[in-house]
């Protein structure tokens, strides 16, 4: 065997060795707290009034679904939609994960929701219910929601 063919034998072998293992490390089961590390940094995004770290969240072509309103396609479009929340008075969000699951780069999380809403008239909402997000990893392995549907189990006054 010639010294070319020797080096492009274990260049070959190394180049499979390394996709195999980044497939391996991408494949692998998420832990509950990958799949639910969206969320809490949605949460903090909200709390900071800032939009743009809560519409990053989503994958590009993610969608929203919000009670009683149409989707909300794109991420140009939830920032929009989550702007609209923070300038409507959404403030003190909060979340807690009930299950998360994942199979290969799909995941879920589901979880509890709180969030208080400032009224025009000054009187404070609280809003209380249930969400589950589908999630996608990226090739950088960060957890992205490309689905997100919410609903209220009460709304209550302060």
């Amino acid at each position: 065997m010639t010294k070319f063919s020797s080096f492009t034998a274990i260049a070959f072998i190394s180049l499979s060795l390394m996709s195999s293992c980044n497939n391996a490390s991408k494949s692998k089961p998420a832990t509950a707290g990958e799949l639910s590390k969206m969320n809490k940094d949605f949460a903090k995004a909200l709390n900071a009034k800032d939009a743009v770290a809560a519409a990053y969240l989503y994958t590009e072509d993610a969608t929203l679904l919000p009670p009683n309103e149409a989707p909300v396609s794109g991420r140009a479009n939830i920032e929009k939609y989550w702007a609209g929340a923070i300038e409507g008075g959404a403030f003190d969000v909060s979340v807690a994960t009930t299950s998360t699951g994942s199979n290969g780069d799909l995941g879920y999380e589901i979880g509890r929701f709180r969030m208080s809403i400032t009224q025009p008239d000054g009187k404070i909402t609280v809003e209380k219910g249930k969400y589950i997000e589908l999630l996608k990893r990226g090739d950088d392995g960060i957890w992205k929601s490309i689905h997100g549907i919410w609903n209220s189990d009460t709304l209550t006054l302060k």
